[in-house]
């Protein structure tokens, strides 16, 4: 079952739930309303009836009859069914029922509706108990809210605008709980795959070793195994760092002078293209020095692997960031691949070309560090080759990385096989060469 499939079930699940509740609640309040219209309908018009009931009794009944409330049509009708009195408003008019209320019973409400849908809500008064005693009707026109389905289309219109936002609201909230589920599914999908590839292989090479050992070179079984193994090794420390990165306790963070560490990891490659470094002034960052030296080692292993002479490294600070920009002279990456280059395990058809053994974490690992020292990562244009620009924040400003927002620890993260050099004057420009990681 897919993330949408459980988005949808869960949205279908509380959207159902929700308009259950609120077809309940709709019809109980329907009712509720109902009820309410009718019954102070009714006790109005009893008051009515009642004061001209026993105004009749005395013969004190006027013509017409005055209406001073809502209760606007009053008649009084004789035992054969005849107006004797009403109201103006009821002059000329039909008795309003033909129900005579018993002796025993002279009080009683009554909906009477002609042919033309139109509806009165009364009350019957019997004056006396006497057989020829007449009766006394006062109502009025039924409400609109009775007489129509008006307020059913209401209610129902704002159970819609209920029910829509919650399903809305239900489905976000649930893509979003969902969303690093989905990466995760992804992640270890791909890393599957890719920890596939080179154990085929490595199984290959075995099991024919092992079925065909006269017509297979030992020494080639060796090293192909040993490349593959290689790629294994790579792919398991970048999978190790990554989970370190996220779930190791945060380690407290220290002052790292860019300049001095690029020319510290320059210092530390081995022969190849040619390094140019460029450090100005005094440029500080808070942070993990390990962690900063994992990306900026990455940013010139690729440059590196991707230059056709030269690579130049610039460390400089622009606006309360500190700035390292790392550009080679070599075909660049097209703009539509400029992200991708940072998702995990996309390795262009060059960097396959160049280097088949990378694990396709470094930019990855190297961005989520960037982050992790609330800083950014990205390849902007460049006259020629690629240029990888990471901007940090300067120690001391506001955004600048603070207690416990760099993970891991510095002793859980496996040092780099190269161990520092003594520090070279920031500023200085130098050349040396190393094999590295291709775009990765």
């Amino acid at each position: 079952m897919n993330s949408h499939s459980i988005q949808a079930r869960s949205t279908i699940a509380a959207a159902g739930l929700l308009l259950v509740a609120l077809v309940v609640g709709g019809v109980a309040l329907d009712l509720a309303v109902r009820y309410r219209i009718q019954n102070e309908v009714f006790f109005a018009a009893e008051q009515v009836a009642a004061r001209w009931s026993a105004a009749a009794r005395n013969g004190a009944v006027p013509r017409p009859i005055p209406t001073l409330t809502d209760i606007t049509l009053v008649q009084l009708v004789d035992a054969r069914g005849r107006v004797v009195d009403s109201s103006r408003e009821a002059a000329g008019m039909r008795p309003l029922s033909t129900l005579r209320p018993p002796a025993d019973d002279r009080l009683q409400e009554r909906t009477e509706c002609s042919g033309q849908d139109r509806c009165v809500m009364l009350m019957a008064n019997r004056v006396s108990p006497a057989a020829d005693s007449p009766v006394v009707y006062a109502g009025t026109a039924q409400p609109s809210l009775l007489a129509t389905h008006t307020l059913e289309y209401v209610i129902a219109a704002g159970g819609v605008l209920i029910l829509v936002p919650v399903a809305w609201m239900t489905w976000w909230a649930v893509g979003r709980t969902l969303r690093p589920v989905e990466r995760e599914r992804q992640f270890a999908s791909t890393t599957s795959h890719e920890l596939r590839t080179p154990i085929a292989g490595l199984r290959a090479r075995l099991e024919e070793a092992l079925l065909y050992p006269d017509d297979v070179d030992p020494r080639d079984t060796i090293q192909g195994a040993l490349r593959a193994t290689g790629r294994l090794e790579a792919i398991v420390d970048d999978l190790l760092l990554l989970t370190r990165m996220r779930g190791a306790d945060a380690a407290p963070p220290e002052l790292v002078e860019l300049g001095a560490l690029v020319t510290e990891e320059v210092s530390a490659l081995g022969s190849g293209v040619p390094v140019r470094v460029r450090a100005v002034g005094d440029v500080r960052v808070r942070g993990s020095r390990i962690q900063l030296a994992r990306v900026v080692g990455n940013l010139l292993s690729n440059a590196r692997r991707h230059a056709v002479s030269a690579v130049t490294v610039s460390v400089d600070s622009v606006d309360g960031q500190a700035l390292v920009a790392v550009t080679d002279d070599g075909a660049g990456v097209p703009p539509a691949d400029r992200e991708r280059v940072f998702e995990r395990f996309v390795r262009l058809d060059e960097a396959r070309r160049r280097d088949s053994g990378g694990s396709g974490l470094g930019l990855a690992i190297s961005r989520d560090i960037a982050r992790a020292h609330k800083g950014t990562l990205r390849i902007e244009d460049s006259p020629v080759g690629a240029r990888f620009v990471l901007m940090l924040p300067l120690a001391g400003t506001a955004g600048a990385a603070g207690e416990g927002t760099v993970a891991p620890r510095k002793t859980a993260v496996k040092p780099r096989r190269n161990i520092w050099p003594a520090r070279r004057p920031p500023g200085r420009s130098m050349s040396a060469t190393a094999s590295g990681d291709a775009w990765e």
